[in-house]
């Protein structure tokens, strides 16, 4: 427990400004909300960049019955249209929505 209040008080620490200014991210960006975390995916073919905070995350695209697997070393990230599930640590799941753009 004292590791998960660990890392999530690093992923929330520092904001990305520079990453978000990059004229291809600004684009592409699509923002989530997992249980109050704020997650920040980038799509290309076969990938997924995953954004948490400062950290950024490449996932490989995966076979899947439903939706869009993205998997990676550190974290695995389940698109499904408007709701999504990041997966960390290798069991831990939270629950994501995709929050609408303007």
């Amino acid at each position: 427990m004292k590791r998960l209040l660990c890392m999530l008080g690093l992923l929330l620490s520092y904001p990305t400004y520079a990453y978000y200014a990059h004229p291809y991210v600004a684009k592409n960006l699509h923002e989530y909300a997992c249980a109050g975390l704020q997650v920040f995916v980038a799509f290309d073919p076969g990938q997924a960049h995953v954004i948490i905070n400062h950290y950024s995350y490449i996932l490989t695209l995966e076979p899947s019955d439903s939706g869009s697997y993205y998997y990676g070393d550190i974290l695995s990230f389940w698109d499904r249209g408007k709701t999504a599930m990041l997966v960390y640590s290798g069991d831990r799941t939270l629950d994501c929505l995709r929050l609408e753009q303007p």
